[in-house]
C-alpha cells in the first residue's frame, strides 16, 4: 500500500533522505571538474603531437636559418619554395588575422627559445588592423608560454580566467582545429591554390580610394619585433608582399604606411605591391596563390632578401 505521508513529513521522520539528497551536489562538481580535467589533458596530448606551426614552437621543432612573421599574407614566403631556392631550413610563424601584437609575443617566445636565424622576413601590413578575436583562440598554447598568459590575461581577461576554471576552454577555437588538422600532415604547404574569380576580378577594375591605415600600438609592436631581432644579431628584411594590382594602385596612402614604418626602423621597405600583374597569380585582391608565390620568392631571391 503507498504511503500517504506528506514528503516534508518524511524527510523530517528520517533526515538521512535529506542528506543522501544533497550529497550529490559535491559529487557532480567533482564529477565535472575530474572530467574537464582529463578533457583538458588528453587534447593538450592531441595538440602537443600535432605538426602545426605553433606545436612546433614550443616542441623544439622550429630551428631555422629563416625565419618568417606576418598575417596570412605573410604565407606568400611559401616555405617550400624559400628552402629549395635557399637551401636553408625556413620556419614560419604567419597566421590568418594575426597583428603585430600577437607576433610580438611569439617573436620574443622563439628568441627564448631558439638560436637567432640569419635572417627574419617580416610582412609589414600586420600593423594595420586589430583582431582582439583571434587572440583568445591562442588559449591552447597558455600552458607553454608566459608571455603569451601576460599577453591574453592583459587583452583578455574573461578567457584568460575562464581558462583556469575549465581547462576544456583553452581547445574551443580554431586553432586547436588547425592544430588537429596538422596532426598527420605539415603546415609548411599551407597556401592557396585557387585562382581569384572573374567577378571578383571584374570588381577590382571598380575600385578607388582604398586606404592602408598604421596603427601606432601595432606599429610600435612592429618596431619591436624588428629590435628584438636586430638585439640578437638576425638581419631583417621588412616587405611588402603582392596586391592585386588593380587593389594596389587603389591603395593611396600606402608609401605614408611604408615612410613610417622606414623612419622608425632605419630600414628600407621592399615594396612588391604592384610587383605581379597578371591576376592569375591571386586568389583575391590581398593574397597571391601558389602559383604567384614562386614568382614572388623568385624575385625576393633576385633582389637578394634571402
Amino acid at each position: 500500500m503507498l504511503s500517504t505521508i506528506p514528503k516534508d513529513k518524511l524527510e523530517k521522520a528520517n533526515p538521512k533522505i535529506t542528506r543522501n539528497r544533497w550529497i550529490w551536489i559535491p559529487v557532480f562538481i567533482l564529477v565535472v571538474f575530474v572530467g574537464d580535467r582529463v578533457g583538458g589533458f588528453v587534447l593538450k596530448k592531441i595538440a602537443e603531437h600535432s605538426q602545426f606551426r605553433f606545436t612546433s614552437l614550443y616542441n623544439d621543432k622550429a630551428a631555422c636559418d629563416i625565419l618568417v612573421i606576418g598575417n596570412s599574407r605573410g604565407l606568400s614566403f611559401y616555405q617550400p619554395f624559400l628552402e629549395n631556392l635557399s637551401n636553408k631550413n625556413v620556419f614560419s610563424l604567419a597566421y590568418n588575422g594575426m597583428a603585430a601584437n600577437l607576433g610580438e609575443v611569439f617573436i620574443k617566445d622563439y628568441y627564448n627559445l631558439y638560436p637567432a636565424p640569419k635572417k627574419l622576413l617580416l610582412e609589414i601590413t600586420f600593423a594595420d588592423r586589430t583582431n582582439e578575436e583571434l587572440i583568445p583562440a591562442f588559449a591552447t598554447y597558455l600552458p607553454y608560454s608566459k608571455n603569451l598568459q601576460t599577453f591574453i590575461k592583459e587583452k583578455e581577461k574573461k578567457t584568460f580566467y575562464g581558462t583556469k576554471v575549465t581547462h576544456l576552454l583553452r581547445y574551443n577555437s580554431e586553432v586547436f582545429q588547425r592544430a588537429i588538422r596538422h596532426l598527420n600532415t605539415d603546415d609548411k604547404f599551407w597556401l592557396t591554390n585557387r585562382r581569384i574569380s572573374t567577378a571578383m576580378q571584374a570588381a577590382s577594375e571598380d575600385l578607388e580610394n582604398v586606404s592602408i591605415d598604421i596603427i601606432p600600438d601595432l606599429e610600435n609592436s612592429l618596431i619591436n619585433i624588428v629590435k628584438i631581432a636586430q638585439e640578437h644579431g638576425t638581419e631583417v628584411e621588412l616587405i611588402v608582399a603582392p596586391f592585386l594590382h588593380n587593389y594596389a594602385n587603389a591603395l593611396f596612402n600606402l608609401d605614408e604606411y611604408i615612410e613610417s614604418i622606414e623612419s622608425k626602423t632605419k630600414l628600407k621597405v621592399n615594396n612588391y605591391a604592384k610587383s605581379i600583374k597578371d591576376p592569375q597569380y591571386f586568389g583575391d585582391y590581398f593574397h597571391i596563390n601558389i602559383y604567384g608565390s614562386e614568382k614572388f620568392v623568385e624575385m625576393m631571391k633576385a633582389d637578394n632578401l634571402f
